[in-house]
């Protein structure tokens, strides 16, 4: 006989009490070693339930807790657990784990401390590879993290510190802190970024914003990062501000030269080993620098490419790139009594990176010499280094030419190969001379040498070659010529006469170079009425001047000390004289002169003149041969 159905409805209810009741007062931490089983093979790490276990089951999303749950360490680490967690609460969808998805409306840890460190090998102790496709699959609804802690020890990095993670209540959003030592150097970051949730969206852009300081350099960044492990699919807006970008290069092994002070923004991107620095803008010292970079490391060294932009750049900055500054952006000196820069020209960096680098620059500033504007391709391949296609304006004219730089050998050798075309003489004159607004005609010249050494002082020690210079036509300052021969007569006369323009017929100079020793084969200048020319030596390995002015006029004076004029010194402490022997046996002369016959005084002063002129049309010839210019 069929039960019936009031009696049926009883029996079930009675049924389902009975389960609850036994659910309630069922012990679930029976089940805490068989859980840390499960979850131990699920995560590869050996974990420990060591706090009890508390189930609310009656409902569509039961919830898990545990509280102090350990995660081991690998063996041999220095921490005894890779995590301590306090608390930790799981709600479960049953219909999501019913289809066989790992479906999580929230997560909430509390008190959580985690030991990110290396063994010895440096090999890390965190998961290599992920915890597999369960793992990957997990999503959330809600995380919430309290009183998030992370001690990093990184040997292998010179790294180590704390990472403090807390999220808002209301929107779930990370707030971090970390604080310690990056490459052995100090380290402040602060930020925000989406929640936890937004970390687990396979493909979404996940939003940062961070600000900090390493060592000197500060910096700010907000944007989207696709995948926030490897930190690739990057789409930033950053601002970095430092002493030297020459700091960066133990941070990010991008071979930035020393500068000085900078501040720089740009659109960052990345896509696997490829990054990209766009719309750069900034300055680096008076400098300002616009353009593009970009990174490509998925070969065996990166590859850098760069298009650089500069309405005004300061000479200084140039500094960094021959030995001039160290990597803090600090000037270094020259040791005492010297001017070339005896610093290592930087080969670590030379080898870290190919590099093809295109750069124009509107105007040059921060030197009495007249730069304009300039222009090249840079180039390194092997540690092989090109300055090709340059092209510096000067003095209305222009100097083309080629550098290279062979870092492979040692010490390294190097080519200078530069020509000078249309250099206006008057552009080169200090802007306060009297004599510029004498002075005209246009300048052609070359130089060619080959070196060899680790410094600028070095390669110039060595250097072997020639120097070309000449210009047909001009003018100058007739006083300035006279006294060139110490020719006091027809120098009064000149002053007298509020100056005077002094026709250049010609200058010449063949120079040669040998082991560090320029020497000039011919150098001289014709006028109107007068010859110059040039005996003696500039000494670049130790930096000395010995050159030896000799005028000889060609039209007579009652008073000429008649030089010769003598350039000695160093670079650093150059002088200019007449020759003391000469001068003084005249003045001598003179004077007993004066003595025996006071009439006769003046004859050993007397100058007749009588040079001829310089075969000027045939030197120039010759001289342009070398420099390869026309005309």
């Amino acid at each position: 006989m069929p039960i019936p159905l009031p009696r049926r409805l009883a029996w079930i209810l009675l049924a389902c009490a009975a389960v609850g009741l036994g659910a309630a007062l069922f012990d679930w931490n029976w089940l805490r070693r068989p859980l840390e089983h499960i979850v131990s093979n699920r995560l590869h790490r050996e974990i420990r339930f060591d706090g009890p276990l508390e189930v609310h089951p009656w409902s569509a999303r039961p919830t898990f807790s545990a509280e102090r749950v350990r995660i081991a360490n690998f063996p041999g680490g220095r921490a005894e657990s890779f995590a301590d967690i306090g608390r930790v609460s799981i709600a479960l969808d049953v219909a999501a784990a019913l289809r066989g998805e790992w479906g999580l409306p929230s997560l909430q840890v509390e008190d959580a401390r985690i030991h990110i460190e290396e063994d010895a090998a440096g090999q890390g102790n965190w998961p290599q590879g992920g915890y597999g496709s369960e793992a990957a699959s997990l999503r959330f609804e809600s995380v919430r993290i309290h009183n998030g802690r992370v001690q990093v020890d990184l040997p292998s990095r010179r790294s180590e510190g704390i990472l403090v993670i807390d999220t808002e209540d209301a929107t779930g959003r990370l707030h971090w802190q970390a604080s310690g030592r990056w490459q052995d150097q100090r380290l402040e970051v602060s930020g925000e970024s989406g929640s936890v949730r937004d970390v687990t969206a396979a493909g979404s852009p996940y939003p940062i914003a961070m600000q900090g300081r390493i060592g000197e350099t500060r910096f700010a960044i907000e944007g989207k990062v696709t995948d926030l492990v490897r930190l690739e699919d990057m789409n930033v807006r950053f601002d970095l501000r430092g002493r030297s970008l020459a700091e960066l290069y133990p941070l990010t092994g991008v071979p930035f030269p020393p500068t000085s002070a900078y501040r720089l923004q740009a659109q960052l991107s990345r896509r696997g080993g490829l990054w990209r620095f766009d719309h750069i803008d900034g300055v680096l010292g008076k400098s300002d620098v616009a353009g593009e970079l970009a990174i490509d490391r998925t070969g065996e060294k990166q590859q850098l490419r760069a298009d650089l932009r500069s309405r005004r750049l300061d000479l200084a900055e140039l500094s960094g790139f021959i030995g001039g500054r160290a990597e803090s952006g600090r000037a270094v000196p020259p040791p005492p009594g010297r001017v070339l820069p005896v610093l290592s020209l930087g080969f670590e960096k030379i080898a870290a990176a190919d590099v093809d680098l295109n750069f124009a620059v509107g105007t040059i500033r921060g030197s009495r010499v007249p730069f304009e504007a300039a222009s090249g391709r840079l180039r390194i391949d092997d540690r092989r280094v090109s300055l090709d296609g340059l092209k510096v304006g000067l003095a209305k004219g222009e100097i083309a030419g080629s550098l290279q730089l062979d870092a492979r050998r040692q010490p390294a050798e190097a080519l200078v190969d530069l020509q000078a075309s249309r250099l206006h003489l008057r552009e080169l004159m200090p802007p306060q001379a009297e004599s510029q607004n004498f002075t005209s005609g246009s300048l052609d010249g070359r130089i060619r040498l080959v070196m060899a050494g680790n410094s600028v002082a070095q390669l110039l020690a060595s250097a072997e070659g020639e120097v070309a210079v000449a210009m047909d036509g001009g003018s100058t300052s007739r006083l300035l010529m006279r006294l060139a021969n110490l020719d006091i007569a027809n120098g009064l006369i000149a002053w007298l006469a509020g100056g005077q323009k002094e026709q250049i017929r010609c200058l010449v100079g063949d120079l040669d170079a040998r082991r560090g020793v320029l020497r000039p084969r011919t150098l001289f200048l014709d006028t109107e009425h007068m010859v110059v020319r040039a005996e003696g030596q500039v000494d670049f390995r130790d930096e000395t001047l010995d050159l030896h002015l000799r005028s000889s006029p060609k039209d007579g004076s009652l008073v000429a000390l008649r030089g010769p004029i003598l350039i000695s010194g160093t670079f650093a402490r150059p002088s200019l004289a007449p020759e003391p022997l000469p001068l003084t046996a005249r003045v001598a002369g003179s004077v007993v002169l004066g003595l025996v016959a006071p009439p006769l005084a003046l004859l050993p002063l007397i100058e007749t003149g009588g040079a001829k002129d310089s075969p000027c049309g045939k030197a120039l010839r010759q001289t342009r041969k070398v420099i390869g210019a026309s005309g």
